[in-house]
C-alpha cells in the first residue's frame, strides 16, 4: 500500500514537487474562491451593504474611523482622547495601526474599504491554506478542500467582526509555509521573506493567533527533526532567525504593546473558563445547532459561550480529518496535526476539560489570553490540513484500499448525528426548536454522504472532463455544508447606519473633545448589553445612540468608558468603582471632575440628561492634599468630594509642592489635539493645573518651553504645578518605546530590502 510521504509531496528526480490534479491550478482555485466569497456576501459586494454585527459595529468600525482620521491628519494614532479619559491606541495591538493591509480602508472610503479588507483577508486565508496544503500533499484538489475549509468555517466567518483576528488568521498559513521553507532551504532570501511574512502577521495583532502560529511551527520543526541526527543545529538557527527577523521588523508595535501590558489591568491571573466551549460542545462539530439558542437578530449561540457563534468546519472535513489517520498512518505531519487539533479543542473546554487549568499552572502567562475558546483556532487550522491528506489518498484511484475505511467512517458519523438528534429529542433543551434542529442534523448526514461518496467515486474517474466537473461539485459541497449550517452568521445593514452626526439632535449640547464628556450609567449599559432587536440596522442605531462600546468615536464624543483589550490599571479600577456606584450614592463630585455634561436617562437608555455642574477638562484652583495612592479612590467617590477645592496627590510629591495652596486662575485652551495640548494659563499664586486626562508616563509637560513635572493626581489623572502669573503650558504625548521600536523596525526593513536586492542581483 502506498502512503503520502510525511516530509514532502511526491517528488521528481530534481526534488521539485509533482502535483496531481493539475487542472486545479492556483489561478483557477483563486477564481473559485472569489466566486464562493461573492456568492456568500452578494449584498456586501454588489448592494453596498456593510457588516455590523457585534464587535464590528462597536469596536472595529469606530476604531478604524479614528485611525483613518489620524492618518489623513498626518499623525500616528498613539493616543485616543475620546475613550477611558484617554487611553493608548496604537499600543493596543489589535487596532492594527501598523498593519500594512490597513491601507485598504485608510485609502478607500471607510465603509466599502473595511468590507474589501475583510473579504480580501477571507480570500488570503483560503488561498494561503491552499498553497500550504499543496506544498504538503502534492494534490491540488486536496489543497482546494483545505483552502475552502479554512476560509469557510464558523470560527473564520465569526472573525469577520475583527480586523486584527482575521488579519492574523489569514496570515497564519502563509507564515507557516514560508518559515518552513526557509529552515529547509537555508538561503538568506527565503529567511528574509519568511521574516517579512511573520512581521506582517505580528502587525495585524491578535497575540493568541500569532502564538498559535509559532506553536505549530515549533511542532513541525520537532517533527521534521524526529529521527534525524544531522542538520539539527542549522535548521534550529534558521528557525529562530526567522522569528527574530519578524520580531525586529515588528518592534514599532511590540515595544509599545509590551509597555502598555506592564501598566495594564490584565495579568496572568486573568485567565478563567469564561466563554469556554461547554462539555457537550463537541456535538456542535456534527450538528451545529445542537443545544444552541437563536438570538433575536437570527444568529445562533451556545448558552454561556458568546465569543463565537460557531466553530463548525463541515462534517465532510471532520470525517476526512479522521480518515487521514487511517489512510496516511505513517505521515508525521498527520499525527502532529491530530495532536494540535485534539489538544486545542480540549483546552478550549476550559476548566471542565482539565487541560486548561493544568496549562495555566505550568505556564502562567497563558492567563493573559483570557478566553480558553481561542485555543479552538488550533483545531480550525489543523482539521483542513488533515482533510487534505485524506483527499490525497482518496484521489489515488485505489478504491479497494479506501472503500472499507471510508464506509466505516461514514457509518460512524451517521450514527453519531442520529444519536445527537435522538438525545435532543428525548432531552430537549429550553432553547432548541426540534424541526429546525432535525433539519440541521439531517443536512449534515446528506453532505457527509455526498462528500465521502463523491470523493470515493472521484478517485476512480479516468475521464478528465468528468473529473473536473466532479471536483468542482465536490468543492461546492464542502462550501454548502458550512454556509447552510449556521444561517445568518454575518448580518449586514445599510451603510447609512454609520453616518456621522447621528446624535446631534439627541444630545444638546453635545460634549466636545477637550471640554466635556458623556456617561452611560451601569443601568443603561446593562439594558443595552442584554437587549437585541430583530432588525440589525435598528439594533445598531440604538447602540450608537446609547454610546455603547466605542460608538462615541463616530460622533466625536468623549466618554470615560471604552471597549478595549487593555486598560491602564488605575484608571480602569477607579472607573469600575464609579460605574458600579449605587444610584442613591452617586458620586456627583467625581462626575463633575470627569467633566460629565451628559448622563443617560434613568427612564430611557437612549435619552440623555444635561448636567450643568460639570467642570472643564482642565482647571486651576484646587488645593493639594497628600494621601496614599491606595486610599485615594474612596475619597474621590465620597459624596462630599469637591474637585473645585481639593486635588489628591501622592505623598511622595509633597516636598516639591509645599508652597501651593488655594489659588485663583484661568485656563485659556488655545489648541487641542489628541496627542498635544497648548494652554494659556494665568494664576494669582503658585497653583495646581489639574486635567481630567488619564495619567500615563509618555506624556510630557512644558511650561514656557521648559520641562515640568507631570504628577499623578486624583489616583489616575494629571496635574502640574504652575508659577504665579501668565504662562504657556504644553503637553505632548511622546512614546519613547514607539520611537525606539520604529527606529529598529525601519533599520531592519532597510536591511531586509537590501538583502533581497543583493540576492536578486547575485542570482541574475
Amino acid at each position: 500500500m502506498n502512503h503520502v510521504n510525511p516530509d514532502l509531496q511526491t517528488q521528481n528526480k530534481s526534488g521539485r514537487a509533482v502535483f496531481s490534479e493539475d487542472w486545479l491550478t492556483p489561478w483557477r482555485f483563486a477564481l473559485i474562491l472569489m466566486l464562493l466569497i461573492a456568492a456568500y456576501f452578494p449584498e456586501v459586494l454588489f448592494a453596498g451593504k456593510a457588516f455590523v454585527f457585534r464587535d464590528f459595529g462597536i469596536f472595529t468600525y469606530p476604531n478604524a474611523c479614528f485611525q483613518r482620521e489620524c492618518f489623513w491628519r498626518g499623525e500616528f494614532p498613539l493616543w485616543n482622547p475620546l475613550n477611558n479619559t484617554g487611553i493608548p491606541f496604537l499600543a493596543q495591538w489589535n487596532t492594527a495601526c501598523l498593519y500594512p493591509f490597513s491601507l485598504i480602508y485608510l485609502l478607500l472610503p471607510l465603509t466599502p474599504g473595511l468590507a474589501v479588507f475583510m473579504l480580501a483577508h477571507l480570500f488570503l486565508a483560503g488561498f494561503g491554506m491552499y498553497l500550504l496544503a499543496a506544498h504538503w500533499t502534492g494534490n491540488r484538489l486536496a489543497a482546494a478542500v483545505a483552502g475552502i475549509a479554512f476560509a469557510f468555517n464558523g470560527l473564520t466567518l465569526n472573525c469577520l467582526m475583527w480586523s486584527s483576528n482575521l488579519g492574523a488568521l489569514a496570515c497564519m498559513p502563509w507564515v507557516i509555509l514560508l518559515v518552513e521553507r526557509a529552515w529547509r532551504t537555508g538561503d538568506i532570501r527565503s529567511m528574509v521573506i519568511a521574516g517579512l511574512a511573520g512581521a506582517t502577521q505580528m502587525l495585524a495583532g491578535a497575540p493568541e493567533i500569532i502564538a498559535f502560529t509559532w506553536l505549530v511551527l515549533s511542532a513541525l520543526w520537532v517533527g521534521h527533526l524526529a529521527g534525524r541526527q544531522a542538520g539539527r543545529g542549522g535548521t534550529f538557527i534558521r528557525f529562530i532567525l526567522c522569528g527574530v527577523i519578524a520580531a525586529v521588523l515588528s518592534a514599532a508595535q511590540l515595544l509599545p504593546f509590551l509597555d502598555l501590558l506592564t501598566h495594564s489591568e490584565r495579568t496572568a491571573s486573568t485567565g478563567t473558563s469564561f466563554w469556554a466551549i461547554p462539555l457537550w460542545g463537541w456535538a456542535n462539530l456534527f450538528v451545529p445547532l445542537f443545544h444552541c439558542y437563536q438570538a433575536p437578530i437570527g444568529v445562533y449561540f451556545q448558552p454561556g459561550q458568546d465569543w463565537t457563534s460557531s466553530y463548525y468546519l463541515g462534517i465532510g472535513v471532520l470525517a476526512l480529518a479522521l480518515a487521514a489517520g487511517v489512510l496516511a498512518p505513517r505521515a508525521t505531519r498527520v499525527w502532529l496535526l491530530f495532536c494540535l487539533a485534539i489538544s486545542g479543542f480540549v483546552v478550549a473546554l476550559g476548566d471542565p476539560g482539565h487541560l486548561y487549568p493544568w496549562l495555566l499552572k505550568l505556564f502562567p502567562p497563558l492567563g493573559f489570553m483570557r478566553y480558553p475558546i481561542k485555543f479552538a483556532f488550533l483545531t480550525v487550522f489543523s482539521l483542513p490540513l488533515l482533510a487534505a491528506f485524506a483527499v490525497t489518498r482518496l484521489c489515488s484511484g485505489e478504491i479497494t484500499c479506501v472503500l472499507r475505511p471510508v464506509a466505516a467512517i461514514l457509518g460512524l458519523f451517521v450514527v453519531t448525528v442520529l444519536a445527537i438528534l435522538w438525545h435532543a429529542h428525548a432531552h430537549p433543551s429550553l432553547y432548541e426548536h426540534w424541526p429546525v434542529l432535525c433539519k440541521n442534523g439531517m443536512g449534515r448526514i446528506l453532505f457527509a454522504g455526498l462528500i465521502l461518496g463523491g470523493l470515493t467515486c472521484y478517485g476512480s474517474m479516468r475521464n478528465s472532463r468528468r473529473r473536473i466537473m466532479a471536483g468542482i461539485l465536490l468543492l461546492t459541497c464542502f462550501w454548502l455544508d458550512v454556509v447552510s449550517s449556521m444561517p445568518g452568521q454575518n448580518p449586514t445593514v445599510e451603510a447609512s447606519v454609520f453616518q456621522r452626526g447621528l446624535l446631534s439632535q439627541r444630545m444638546i449640547p453635545m460634549p466636545q473633545p477637550g471640554e466635556a464628556r458623556a456617561f452611560m450609567t451601569e443601568r443603561s449599559h446593562r439594558l443595552i448589553y442584554g437587549s437585541m432587536l430583530t432588525d440589525p440596522g435598528l439594533d445598531y442605531i440604538g447602540r450608537r445612540c446609547s454610546l455603547f462600546g466605542d460608538c462615541n468615536i463616530l460622533d466625536n464624543i468623549p466618554v470615560p468608558d471604552g471597549f478595549y483589550s487593555l486598560y491602564l490599571l488605575e484608571q480602569r479600577s477607579l472607573f469600575i468603582r464609579f460605574f458600579a456606584s449605587p444610584t442613591n450614592a452617586f458620586p456627583s463630585g467625581f462626575a463633575d471632575f470627569l467633566g460629565i455634561s451628559q448622563i443617560s436617562s434613568p427612564e430611557n437608555a437612549l435619552a440623555w440628561q444635561f448636567r450643568p455642574s460639570y467642570l472643564p477638562f482642565c482647571f486651576i484652583g484646587a488645593k493639594p492634599e497628600f494621601v496614599e495612592l491606595s486610599n485615594t479612590p474612596a475619597l474621590l467617590l465620597a459624596k462630599d468630594f469637591d474637585p473645585r477645592k481639593t486635588v489628591y496627590l501622592p505623598v511622595e510629591t509633597q516636598a516639591g509642592i509645599k508652597d501651593v495652596g488655594v489659588a485663583h486662575g484661568q485656563v485659556h485652551q488655545t489648541h487641542w489635539m489628541g496627542q498635544a495640548l497648548d494652554l494659556a494659563v494665568e494664576a494669582d499664586a503658585p497653583a495646581m493645573l489639574v486635567l481630567s486626562q488619564t495619567y500615563y508616563h509618555p506624556w510630557r509637560a512644558y511650561i514656557d518651553g521648559q520641562s515640568a513635572q507631570l504628577i499623578r493626581a486624583n489616583f489616575s489623572f494629571q496635574a502640574l504645578k504652575i508659577p504665579a502669573g501668565p504662562h504657556a503650558v504644553k503637553l505632548i504625548y511622546t512614546d519613547s518605546q514607539f520611537h525606539l521600536g520604529a527606529t529598529i523596525s525601519l533599520t531592519a526593513l532597510v536591511a531586509c530590502m537590501s538583502l533581497l536586492g543583493w540576492t536578486s542581483i547575485r542570482w541574475h
